[in-house]
């Protein structure tokens, strides 16, 4: 059934504790639920499609079986291969993060993350940690065969998202820029499917290759078809890095050596942190402000830079106390965490 335009307006600190009790309802623990929820709720608060619709079918954020907490597979001085042993996605990339910000003290350091196969949601919650610790953050994740590289192509691709952050002088928020790589993300399809909405044009095929805006044709809507790549074939050379850097080199299922990643459930992430002051003495903050700030003022009417829309969505919920949340959604969340009250 479709989800209705009806939102209920919910206090943060509410949503934080329902979506707590709804992810503990369907088999986590506090620490794996309560790093799920603040993701959740933090990209719900800037209005980005990674947040509390992922709890609209809260069996897709269940656990796997066997699920534990990750744990250290292989470590060198400045790496680290992280097992996430089907720990929640989120909880995996937070631990890899702080890894990589504590290694990279005074130089470079990567940690590579595979073995989960659940959602780690808005990759700029974990830019902006990366950066608030004062580091240069480049951060990719993959998952299974949802994107087609072209029209009429098998779906090959995740929705493979890559996020870069930084410290900045002067701002209270560090720069960051998070795209997918896939022309609609995963729960951008999942959010037209709940509220009985049309794809956006361009973003999806047919099983036989033609552009469509019906979510019954994507396999999220029980079709054959696929999820369109952004950005014709260098959007194609991006996915692809992605998933080189998250498969290849990360440990996660290597497309061509698994049947299907789906079922591998071995979804891959990567990040790089490099702590500026290695390479530049102190001034990197003033000196990416200036960049930032020289383009931003490049028009006269300003340029819109990534992060400006979100930050202001956020700035204005967080004044306010409160979420404007799509009832339908706030009802699932509310209903599963009764369960783990009762």
């Amino acid at each position: 059934t479709a989800m209705s335009s009806e939102t209920v307006s919910v206090a943060l600190g509410e949503a934080l504790k329902k979506t707590t009790l709804a992810l503990k309802a369907v088999g986590w623990g506090e620490e794996e639920a309560s790093v799920q929820a603040e993701i959740m709720v933090s990209a719900e608060t800037c209005g980005n499609n990674q947040g509390l619709v992922k709890m609209f079918k809260p069996e897709m954020m269940a656990p796997a079986k066997g699920s534990g907490l990750p744990k250290v597979a292989k470590e060198t001085a400045t790496t680290v291969l992280l097992d996430g042993n089907q720990a929640p996605g989120m909880l995996a990339l937070k631990t890899a993060v702080d890894l990589a910000v504590k290694k990279s003290e005074g130089g470079v350091a990567t940690v590579g993350v595979f073995n989960t196969s659940t959602s780690s949601g808005q990759l700029a919650w974990y830019a902006a940690r990366a950066a608030k610790a004062g580091r240069v953050v480049i951060i990719t994740a993959n998952s299974p065969e949802f994107v087609a590289a072209k029209a009429g192509a098998k779906a090959t691709f995740g929705t493979n998202p890559l996020a870069f952050a930084c410290p900045v002088q002067g701002k209270e928020e560090p720069f960051v820029f998070d795209m997918s790589t896939a022309a609609i993300a995963l729960f951008g399809v999942l959010t037209c499917k709940a509220k009985g909405l049309p794809l956006p044009e361009e973003s999806a095929y047919t099983e036989t290759g033609e552009f469509t805006t019906k979510v019954e044709d994507v396999p999220v809507g029980g079709g054959k078809g696929a999820i369109a790549n952004w950005g014709g074939h260098k959007g194609v050379g991006i996915a692809l890095m992605v998933e080189l850097l998250c498969a290849a080199l990360s440990g996660g299922a290597v497309l061509g050596q698994v049947e299907k990643k789906a079922t591998a459930k071995s979804w891959g992430h990567n990040v790089i942190a490099i702590d500026p002051t290695a390479l530049i003495d102190d001034g990197f903050p003033a000196r990416a402000a200036s960049i930032i700030n020289a383009v931003a003022q490049s028009h006269p009417d300003g340029v819109r830079l990534p992060g400006d829309s979100s930050n202001a969505i956020a700035a204005k919920n967080v004044a306010n106390g409160t979420l404007p949340v799509p009832k339908d959604i706030w009802d699932v969340i509310t209903a599963t965490a009764a369960k783990a009250e009762s």
